[in-house]
């Protein structure tokens, strides 16, 4: 399972306007809404505000991870954000963000969403990755990123 095969350039900003988290969970969806129309808008954004309202998923590290599972979903969906400015995720460090991974998952894919979310942690440990992540100007850049750290840490 690689994150590169999830990454999808019209879902891919790097440089994200929103200044609040909320602004930024909703930037992020969006860029899911216009490639996967079939997503329930209302069910999704509630269930990425519900899941932030039980524990924030600013991991630490200037990187958050929120996720949601909706029963509008068919597959995993990822949307992935690079902000050029520190925002307040209210991370698990307090530390701010500036990479945001959002992923929505199959409602009824619990196994998926936690294999899935252990990969991406996994990854996103390097840091020497949100150096690079950091540095990328397009979407194509950040896809190519990512394949570079999976070749290397994942086969």
């Amino acid at each position: 399972m690689l994150i590169s095969d999830h990454l999808n350039i019209e879902c891919i900003c790097v440089d994200l306007k929103g200044e609040t988290k909320e602004d930024i969970l909703k930037e992020l969806a969006e860029l899911n809404f216009k490639a996967h129309p079939d997503i329930d808008r209302d069910e999704t954004l509630a269930s990425l505000f519900e899941r932030e309202q039980v524990l924030s998923t600013g991991i630490g590290e200037g990187i958050a991870i929120p996720h949601a599972r909706a029963s509008s979903c068919s597959e995993i969906f990822v949307s992935f954000g690079i902000l050029r400015r520190e925002v307040d995720f209210n991370a698990l460090d307090n530390k701010p963000v500036r990479i945001v991974f959002l992923i929505l998952f199959p409602k009824d894919q619990v196994n998926l969403q936690l294999r899935f979310l252990a990969r991406v942690s996994r990854l996103l440990q390097h840091t020497s990755l949100h150096d690079d992540l950091y540095k990328c100007e397009s979407p194509e850049e950040v896809i190519n990123t990512f394949r570079k750290y999976e070749e290397k840490h994942f086969h």
